[in-house]
């Protein structure tokens, strides 16, 4: 394959705005009445109505787990009420799927498997489920007497959709304390996502106190950085990919036993043209050049975010250390996406995204028409069941 073949553009249809955990608590500070700066308030009113214009503000799973670490329920119930209101629980697909295709998308382009170029995936969908798994969750509606066949039922179609809007609500604010007893008897068990996101970090920790004992040139180290990616990260989807297309990749990289590098070029290569994976790795590098720096669970989580906002959404507003890093590296125009290293230009960039969304094809009133109020609460809902016409 030509070495300078180039990934399709993989930006969603509707323009779209990824914004930070951190920027969320910033709107939700604002939207309660405690801005933590001045400007907040003018920020959180042009992202209000740029949403309302049809610019997306998809959330990720990165948002879901962050969320439900906060341990006040009021808290978390403020901050989801925010983020629904404005994203609508937009959500970008599960990162397993978007790197599925952007591996067979890099295979292609390197080794001609698949001999056809992939079909990617739709980026952007709605709720929870679609978060984690690519799929939309359905609510089903039960009466004492069972299942309502709701296919029969146009006229509950409404309701219904309500229905949906607030249980991805609740999904995204998590639960109350007085609901984790029944929750933990049918599985709920939030320590273990914990523990393999703190697994994770050790893998970062280890790497760093090895380096600190051995230190290489910044080439090397990208280089081993980018192998503990794929090998860490990604062996059993690049595993299965291989197995699936039949590719034998020590042949096709050109591995010799008897010089050990030679392959290194096009192992490199084949890696670089993987988005989300190159993001992370560059990152990565840069952060493993600073020996005084801390590796935690948030700065895993902002590499996961990031590495998958950027190809996909139009906007990204990481936390300033991330944006400085990923200019660094210019991940931003390699992506063709526009970083911000702040809440400042968000108001002038949202301007222009309001005008492009007027001539998207995206359209999903089956999940929440022009100027409806996205259902979040309870008494809300039961208004809309007491209109609901009841079975024959």
């Amino acid at each position: 394959m030509d070495d300078d073949a180039q990934p399709a553009s993989l930006k969603t249809i509707r323009p779209s705005v990824y914004l930070d955990q951190w920027v969320w608590v910033r709107l939700a500070s604002a939207a309660i009445g405690e801005p933590r700066e001045p400007t907040d308030r003018q920020v959180l009113a042009a992202v209000r109505q740029a949403s309302e214009a049809g610019v997306a503000f998809p959330l990720s799973a990165t948002h879901y787990h962050e969320t439900t670490r906060i341990t006040h329920p009021r808290q978390r119930a403020d901050l989801a009420r925010t983020m629904a209101s404005i994203s609508h629980c937009r959500t970008l697909c599960s990162d397993r799927i978007l790197l599925r295709h952007q591996f067979l998308e890099a295979m292609h382009l390197s080794f001609g498997r698949p001999t056809f170029r992939p079909t990617p995936p739709q980026p952007l969908g709605i709720g929870c489920g679609w978060a984690f798994a690519g799929r939309r969750l359905q609510p089903q509606l039960h009466t004492p007497s069972g299942p309502v066949d709701t296919a029969s039922r146009p006229d509950m179609t409404d309701f219904l959709r309500r229905a949906a809007q607030f249980t991805e609500y609740q999904l995204l604010a998590g639960p109350q304390d007085a609901d984790i007893p029944t929750l933990r008897q049918l599985g709920y068990r939030p320590e273990e996502v914990e523990k393999a996101g703190q697994s994770r970090v050790d893998w970062e920790i280890f790497f760093a106190d090895l380096l600190a004992g051995d230190p290489v040139s910044r080439p090397e180290l990208r280089v081993r950085v980018q192998a503990r990616e794929i090998i860490h990260e990604h062996h059993d989807l690049l595993r299965d990919l291989c197995a699936e297309y039949r590719l034998d990749l020590l042949r096709a990289t050109g591995v010799d036993p008897a010089r050990p590098k030679a392959s290194r070029h096009r192992m490199v290569a084949f890696a670089d043209r993987i988005p989300s994976v190159r993001i992370a790795v560059d990152l990565k590098v840069e952060l493993f050049r600073n020996a005084a720096r801390t590796w935690n669970r948030n700065t895993v989580n902002d590499i996961d975010a990031v590495s998958c906002a950027v190809p996909y959404c139009h906007v990204v507003v990481p936390d300033r250390e991330i944006a400085d890093l990923m200019g660094r590296s210019k991940a931003g125009p390699r992506n063709g996406t526009h970083v911000l290293r702040g809440l400042r230009d968000l108001p002038d960039v949202l301007t222009d995204l309001s005008a492009q969304a007027a001539h998207s094809r995206w359209h999903d009133e089956d999940w929440i028409r022009d100027g409806e109020k996205f259902c979040m609460d309870l008494a809300d809902l039961r208004t809309h069941a007491a209109t609901t016409p009841a079975s024959g």
